[in-house]
Order: C-alpha cells, then structure tokens, then sequence
C-alpha cells in the first residue's frame, strides 16, 4: 500500500472516505459518516443506485475498469464496501493505493464458502457437514454420503437465497447440476436447525473492539424476514461464540464489523453458516435500538476512534420489506409505533429489498 494513513482520522475536505457500492448499505453507510462530518466518494456501476442521493461525489465505473478504480483511490483516505462480492483483483488494486477496510484477505474468504467453512474451524466453530463439488460425479456420491438430501450452494456469488437448490430423493441430479450452472459448488447437510442467529464483532484500527447484542432472525424464501433483538442467549453460550468470533477475526487480521450468522440446532449446539465483513441486515434494528448504530460503528473503526460494545435501548423488532410490498405500506403507517426506512429504489423486482421499519418491542 503506498499511503501511510495517521490514525484517527478526523473530518475534513482532505479525508473523504471511499464506499464501493451503491445499494442501501452503501446509502446508509454514507449517511451515517456525513452526521459524523465525514465527505464520502461513491464508486458503482451505473443502474438503480439509492446511494447516489446522499454522497459528496459519485463515481461511475465498472469493477474491472482499473483506471477509474486508481482515479477513486487517489481522492479517498480509505475504503469501505456495502458487498463482499467485489473481484479480487479490483480489491488488491485498490490495496495498494488506499487503504481498504476490511482487507481483501476478508473479502476473499467471505466470497468462497469453502474458505469461509475452512477459517471457520480453524477458529473453532462447527460447520455442518459439506462436500466440494466440481463436477456431477462429485454431487452424485455426495448426495449418497448425505442421505440423498441437501442444500447444494454455489461457491462464490450467492445471497438472499440465490444459487442454492434443495435436493431429495427425487432430484435429478444431473437437472440440478445443470440448473446452477455447472458451477463449483458445496452440498452440505440439511439441517433441523431450532433458530438462527447472528453476532456482529468490531474492530477499529486504535485497536478497540466490541460487540452489538445478538439477533435473532426469521426467514421467508431465503430471504431474512425479521430480526428480533437482543436475543435470548445463554451467557456461557454467548462468552463462547464470543471468543469464536475474535479468534476468526484473528485469523483474517480484521478490521471493521463483521457479521456471522449461525444455527441453533435442536439440542442447543451451534453451527457455523456464513460470514459477512460489512453491515449486515439483521442488524438494521440498531439504527433505532442502539445509540450507535452499526453504520456508526463502522464510520468509527474505519477512521480509528475508539469503539466497545453496544447496549439496546429495549428490544427491537426489525422487518424487511420486500418486492410488492413496498405498495401496501398502509397497516404500517396506521402504527405510530413503527420507525420507517425506505430505501428508494427506482425498480421493484420480486425479492428486492426496498426498505425495512423498525418497532420497539419492550
């Protein structure tokens, strides 16, 4: 990396803070770093970018056009990304000119789910069993090995339930196969999980840290519904995936928030599922529950000001709304209690996440 960053780094015209992506993370990202005093610089694909509309300067550019890249990293103290899903060769790029938080080394592990299970264990989390797949072969005396059922994911680029199909007794693997793409992929087990939750851990470069309370999530189609927050957790449960978490974030020398989801299964053990090194949905709640929330948090272990953990003000309820939704908001308004968010994307798409509001439970 070529610029030698002082730590904090304070408000002013000269440290613009760089954000590569313009989705409602990027949106939200960008807000929270202007009440901060913070100028942000946005870099995206041109389309439906809702983080536009609150930036000092956007940029324009494709991932791979490096020339726009190096024109970006010349104008900003530092990075951050809304997605994981950046190519690494942009991202080591960019490296190397402006410090980005988190490193790639975090991106490239979260990119590839074998990876992610491989520093997950090395961490000492549990993972469910899983198989890499090449090829139909592969998926074949994998599938035999689980019981003829799983969930077949692809490696890289899969969210919201996208690149994953179910297999049973009656799947057509070689349809299957065909049907993701004929992509590398992972099985894994098909778990009877009791809930899923989720643990945000942070990091700032003073070498504070800390952590937000965990989330407790509902889905509907892959996609996460509501969060309820702060989950009920045992405390020796929580110490432990507590120092779980750090020793992962160890491992990836990290820097930043990151998320990791997890499932609770019937008898009370947890398995590892996934990791995010950005904001994550299921801690949207915070925006509202907490007097910091994860937007802030992360402005402030980016720029290297002190962090620790976050208390909720009660407990939250957060729901995402999603596609066609967007268009009945009626029983929402007719509830004072219900704090709104909407993301203001020009394009309605089934799935689509628009927006999400936030209700004090307790």
């Amino acid at each position: 990396m070529t610029n030698i960053i002082d730590f904090p780094i304070l408000p002013s015209n000269k440290n613009i803070i760089g954000i590569l992506g313009g989705g409602q993370l990027g949106k939200m990202i960008a807000l929270s770093a202007s009440r901060a005093g913070y100028k942000t610089h946005l870099y995206c694909p041109k389309g439906d970018n809702p983080a536009e509309t609150v930036v000092s300067k956007t940029t324009h550019g494709e991932w791979n056009d490096f020339d726009k890249l190096v024109e970006f990293s010349n104008d900003v103290v530092c990075a951050t990304s809304e997605f994981e899903n950046i190519p690494s060769k942009s991202l080591e790029l960019l490296s190397k000119k402006t410090m980005v938080i988190p490193s790639s080394i975090a991106f490239r592990c979260a990119q590839v789910r074998s990876k992610e299970k491989e520093m997950a264990v090395k961490s000492g989390f549990k993972t469910p069993k899983w198989y890499l797949i090449k090829n139909s072969d592969d998926l074949i005396t994998a599938s035999k090995s689980l019981g003829n059922k799983g969930v077949l994911k692809t490696n890289s680029l899969g969210y919201d339930g996208k690149g994953q199909v179910r297999i049973n007794e009656g799947s057509n693997l070689f349809e299957v196969w065909e049907q993701i793409g004929s992509v590398e992929c992972v099985l894994e087990e098909e778990l009877n999980f009791k809930r899923e939750i989720s643990i945000m851990y942070f990091k700032s470069f003073n070498n504070s840290d800390g952590f937000f309370p965990i989330s407790e999530n509902y889905h509907k189609q892959g996609i996460l519904n509501r969060t309820v927050a702060p989950a009920i957790v045992d405390s020796n449960m929580e110490n432990d995936l507590r120092l779980k978490t750090k020793e992962l974030s160890c491992n990836l020398n990290f820097y930043g928030i990151l998320a990791i989801e997890l499932f609770e299964l019937l008898d009370g053990s947890i398995l590892f599922n996934e990791i995010a090194p950005r904001p994550h949905n299921s801690f949207h709640w915070s925006m509202d529950g907490c007097d910091n929330s994860q937007f802030d948090i992360l402005i402030r272990t980016i720029c290297g000001l002190p962090v620790k953990d976050v208390k909720c003000n009660g407990k939250w309820e957060m729901t995402n709304i999603i596609g066609e939704e967007i268009n009945n908001l009626e029983q929402i308004i007719n509830n004072q209690d219900y704090i709104l968010h909407l993301y203001n994307k020009k394009q309605l798409k089934p799935g689509r996440k628009m927006g999400h509001y936030n209700t004090k439970i307790i």
